[in-house]
């Protein structure tokens, strides 16, 4: 069977394909009868999926992380492409050669240990006061946080949601960061902003876990979520450092907490100093840009469907307005 892309589906078409189950989840229906609920994916995107009939047939054989054959026909509800699934069955991962199952992960364009390097260097070179830099070597030398770092994506769905996605976002943010800190340099504490930049997300590595091949929230994550487990976890180191500066710690914890920007979109607190504000709009600008990214990267078409986490459609520039070929 040829695989059918997610970016490629339409309205209106017969789709006999095979996905991953991202998630799973069966409920009633308005007249009692059981349904289910899919969010099926590959290395290009998300489809949400309905299996309205023989729901319980169905549900017993495949679980979240599997690999699945469904035969559907496509229709569009509230400006959303879904699959309405008449047909699904489990596919062995044993049955796909490596490049099949690479058509399913999504993961960075980037090398991995290449942008580790890059990251590493960026503090070394940038880094000066000696708690600050204490501080981040103890999180750099600490090898299941930074084998963590390397593998998980930076958010379940919405932004750098791909392996290797969270340290591609932090690599991109403290670049920011350095330009930012010497451009407003006369107001910022730089070694504050880069090492909140470097720590603001550091709460994901707890908060994530890769099961059967897709990131799923842990207890920890669902009941604290990020922001908490990583204040928790750099007052943790800062606590093994003597004689730690309060005010740094202040300072840096600070900025972690409030980097959600506003108190309705989960910060604690909202940004009081210059490095939080700096923080929270590097965080916001490069989770946005990613989302459009993703876009233009992974459609050929003019006009997204409807960003419920941007509240908008996008428009693809880069087909809207080519850039000219240099004829040099």
């Amino acid at each position: 069977m040829e695989k059918i892309l997610v970016s490629d589906i339409e309205d209106n078409q017969k789709v006999e394909s095979i996905f991953l189950v991202k998630s799973k989840s069966q409920a009633t229906g308005k007249t009692g009868k059981p349904y289910i609920y899919l969010k099926l994916a590959d290395k290009t995107g998300e489809i949400k999926g309905y299996v309205w009939d023989n729901a319980e047939k169905f549900s017993p054989l495949f679980e979240v992380g599997d690999i699945v054959k469904i035969r559907s026909r496509t229709s569009i509800f509230q400006n959303e492409i879904q699959l309405g699934i008449s047909e699904i069955e489990k596919i062995p991962y044993e049955s796909l050669d490596e490049k099949e199952i690479g058509l399913f992960f999504k993961s960075s364009a980037y090398d991995i240990d290449t942008m580790f390097g890059e990251l590493k260097l960026i503090l070394k070179e940038n880094l000066t006061d000696e708690y600050v830099v204490r501080l981040t070597d103890k999180f750099l030398g600490d090898g299941e946080y930074v084998k963590i770092l390397k593998l998980i994506p930076a958010a379940k769905s919405i932004h750098h949601a791909y392996f290797g996605g969270l340290l591609e976002h932090t690599l991109s943010m403290l670049k920011i960061g350095v330009f930012l800190s010497e451009h407003y340099k006369r107001h910022v504490i730089k070694d504050v902003l880069l090492s909140s930049i470097f720590l603001h997300d550091v709460g994901k590595t707890e908060e994530l876990r890769i099961k059967n091949n897709v990131a799923e929230y842990s207890d920890e994550g669902r009941l604290l979520g990020h922001i908490v487990l990583g204040a928790n976890a750099v007052s943790a180191k800062i606590s093994a450092i003597p004689g730690f500066p309060e005010n740094l710690k202040l300072l840096i914890l600070h900025s972690i907490i409030s980097h959600h920007g506003e108190l309705e979109y989960g910060s604690p607190k909202r940004p009081k100093t210059t490095e939080a504000f700096l923080l929270h709009y590097i965080d916001n600008m490069d989770s946005k840009e990613n989302q459009c990214a993703d876009f233009m990267d992974n459609n050929s078409i003019l006009w997204s469907q409807y960003s419920k986490s941007l509240d908008r459609y996008l428009l693809n520039s880069g087909l809207f307005f080519p850039k000219k070929k240099n004829s040099c």
